[in-house]
């Protein structure tokens, strides 16, 4: 809430030209920010029998890999402004430089703390960070600061992330390199990192491209739409991803718990996804009237678009930490690569000129790509399609009954943006918590029983 409120009210200060120009350098930015913060995180989570030489060689070698990126970002920034075509660009870039070292040993760190399952701490990096980069960011906007409000905000968020790591995360680890626990460690990490930097890269790679074959104003309103409903699913991925990685890992050898538990974890994830990526598509046009105001009515449209298309990414579950705990991370690197070439290709063959062009062009994969994962998925855990429709089923439902109340609460009332939004997302919650509540015969879900958790602390 608090990333996706940063986003529309610092937007909406600058406008979409500054906001344009600093997502340029905030694109780069994340983009090398994936090789260090992402560089041991699973292997450290996976590994065995982790020992404090191999937390310690992973932290020492995370922050060496943030520190070239760091380099690599400076050097670049004035080549990155001169094709943007956005001169600013370049002190942007060079001021989130400095910070990659310190994101690549919080992500680390963070591997470490979630091996430990202390889900606070890890929850702490958003209720801290969030609140006070927003505060901070738009000081900056009310002060005229532009595309600098949009750095400050990245800055906080950074630096308040790694201090939480360094004070609170209380992980043994021997400060050294120590190149047999790297190579203990590589198996898992060289993989996995390649196929999260593909994967999470492949946004900031779109925007990329997308700044060199449009209009800033139209960057500007591509990312606000992918954001709005990034900003709320992001929650569902990390958060059953974080339930799910140490779940898998620590099942490793149980075939038949492992299977469960995947389907438990499939189920918890399409319940919490599939109500969220309808309800923004179905809701957008008020949203963006709403917040936004009719500068951007574009972001509805292609809010819409990519909305409707991510319900089905839902079906499938968390295959990034099945393929990680069954010891497969390569395949993860083939479905970031096609994850990623599928969007840039129809971005290249087509060139879009509208918002609604370039949402379509990004919502190419997730037509694409769910039956093939699907499929993956079902064949590695030796389960049936109608066993994994059965577990989401009440995600599917429940999901129909809230797509059914909001467009015929929009047909018969005509009330203003803000009202009407309000009235459908109240209905449209309590519709479908009442059917999927009904589907689950009035119990929680599975993946998060007392005793699915105690078999996972196990």
């Amino acid at each position: 809430m608090f990333s996706l409120l940063s986003m529309l009210v610092i937007g909406r200060v600058i406008g979409p030209e500054a906001t344009g120009t600093g997502m340029v350098a905030i694109a780069a930015f994340m983009l090398l920010d994936v090789a260090g913060a992402t560089l041991f995180t699973d292997a450290v989570v996976q590994h065995p029998r982790l020992t404090p030489r191999h937390a310690g060689s992973a932290l020492i070698g995370a922050t060496l890999a943030g520190c070239v990126a760091a380099l690599i970002l400076a050097a670049g920034a004035p080549l990155l402004a001169s094709a943007a075509d956005a001169p600013g660009v370049t002190a942007l870039a060079l001021s989130l430089a400095p910070l990659l070292p310190l994101s690549a040993f919080a992500g680390c760190a963070s591997g470490l703390v979630l091996r430990q399952q202390r889900f606070k701490l890890l929850a702490a990096r958003v209720m801290l960070g969030q609140p006070l980069a927003l505060a901070v960011g738009l000081a900056l906007a009310a002060q005229g600061y532009g595309a600098w409000a949009m750095i400050g905000n990245q800055v906080v968020a950074t630096i308040t992330i790694f201090l939480l790591m360094v004070c609170f995360g209380r992980f043994t680890a021997k400060p050294a390199i120590d190149r047999a626990s790297l190579a203990a460690l590589w198996p898992i990490a060289g993989p996995q990192v390649l196929a999260v930097f593909v994967m999470v890269g492949r946004y900031r790679l779109f925007l990329l491209a997308l700044g060199l074959v449009t209009t800033e104003a139209v960057l500007a309103v591509c990312h606000f739409a992918f954001r709005m409903l990034d900003a709320a699913l992001v929650m569902v991925w990390q958060a059953t991803s974080r339930i799910a990685m140490p779940r898998l890992c620590a099942l490793q050898g149980d075939d038949h718990a492992q299977a469960e538990a995947f389907g438990d974890l499939a189920q918890l994830q399409a319940l919490l996804g599939m109500p969220l990526a309808a309800g923004i598509a179905l809701t957008a046009p008020d949203l963006v009237q709403a917040l936004l105001g009719p500068a951007w009515y574009q972001t509805a449209h292609a809010a819409q678009i990519v909305g409707l298309s991510a319900v089905i990414t839902f079906i499938h579950g968390d295959t990034t930490s099945l393929f990680v705990a069954r010891g497969k991370p390569k395949r993860n690197v083939t479905v970031a690569a096609a994850a990623t070439i599928i969007p840039l290709t129809a971005l290249a063959i087509f060139q879009p000129a509208t918002p609604a062009g370039v949402a379509l062009a990004w919502a190419s994969q997730a037509l694409i790509m769910p039956p093939i994962l699907t499929w993956m998925a079902l064949k590695e855990v030796n389960r049936s399609v109608n066993w994994l429709l059965a577990r989401i089923a009440p995600a599917l439902v429940a999901t129909g009954a809230l797509a059914a109340t909001v467009i015929a609460l929009e047909l018969t009332l005509r009330l203003s943006p803000m009202a009407e939004l309000i009235l459908a997302a109240a209905l449209g919650a309590a519709v479908y918590g009442a059917v999927a509540w009904m589907m689950l015969r009035g119990r929680l879900p599975r993946a998060l029983s007392r005793r699915a958790s105690m078999i996972a602390a196990e």
